[in-house]
């Protein structure tokens, strides 16, 4: 195990300086990556499924790439049909990959706001339980393909191709996203879909003002104290940028846990805390957008 996390921490630095100087991505220092390293070793995804069992639709991407993705319909749309618009969450993973963690949030999510949720697999085919791995996938992933698969399936839903938004009726779009997803939500609505809430759960954040003032819609931030991967000035430094660019948000530190620590929908069922927390601020949040006229 000795050498394993050794090896571990060696290719993370290895990956994080090899892709800074050939792409010149933007990736946690060397310190923060160690920490992040050891602290996705202590909560590894539930289980690994594959894909071809977690996703329910294929959808037509760019180039002719099929996208895979898990649709969550709420109960109260379940066989029934409505000329009303409907809200539509797109549910981005961790850098795990999709996996049965994510489907259950997304089912949860759907059911208590009444939202259609689309959870799709951004990593075009891939999910793994093998660290480095994963450190890889989040690294070689850009943002800009990211956003093309995002666009495509906002295409097809508004194309009226899914049958639980008729018509392709969107009343309101917003996107949410863990760890990698989150970096990859906010940097999507700034992009692509300015129109769009956003809910960062301990992804990386944006901190350019004028990035932040194409957004037209609010945004939700969720994070730990203990998460070395963001320090304190950083997520200050957020919150100021939004309020700079007049953006409407609810950023919040949650004291006690660190980076990743909302898993599963049964914390909330339980009751813990600050997980029930942080997954009512996000969906109040999400409500009283998809239901503001």
């Amino acid at each position: 195990m000795r050498r394993m996390m050794v090896f571990v921490l060696v290719l993370i630095l290895f990956l994080t300086e090899q892709l800074n100087s050939i792409h010149g991505l933007l990736v946690p220092s060397w310190t923060s990556s160690i920490v992040h390293v050891l602290e996705h070793l202590a909560s590894p995804p539930l289980r690994v499924t594959p894909l071809e069992d977690l996703t329910n639709i294929r959808i037509p991407g760019p180039s002719g790439v099929e996208l895979l993705a898990h649709v969550a319909t709420p109960t109260t749309l379940n066989n029934k049909k409505t000329a009303r618009p409907v809200p539509v969450l797109l549910l981005i993973h961790e850098f795990f990959g999709l996996n049965p963690s994510i489907i259950d949030k997304a089912k949860g999510l759907a059911n208590d706001l009444g939202c259609v949720v689309i959870a799709p697999d951004t990593f075009r085919g891939t999910v793994t339980d093998f660290l480095p791995q994963a450190i890889w996938l989040a690294l070689s992933t850009p943002q800009e393909r990211v956003n093309d698969d995002l666009d495509a399936i906002c295409t097809y839903i508004e194309a009226g191709n899914l049958a639980s938004v008729p018509g392709g009726r969107i009343a309101k779009l917003a996107v949410m996203g863990f760890c990698y997803g989150g970096g990859k939500a906010i940097r999507y609505s700034t992009q692509r879909r300015v129109d769009a809430a956003t809910v960062v759960f301990y992804g990386k954040p944006v901190t350019d003002v004028e990035e932040l003032r194409r957004l037209k819609a609010p945004v939700c931030g969720v994070f730990g104290r203990n998460d070395a991967q963001f320090s304190m000035p950083l997520l200050d430094s957020f919150r100021q940028a939004l309020d700079d660019a007049d953006v409407e948000n609810d950023v919040r530190i949650y004291d006690g846990v660190g980076h990743a620590f909302w898993t599963d929908m049964e914390q909330v069922q339980r009751g813990d805390e600050p997980q029930t927390g942080a997954y009512t601020q996000c969906t109040d949040f999400l409500r009283a957008y998809f239901e503001c006229e």
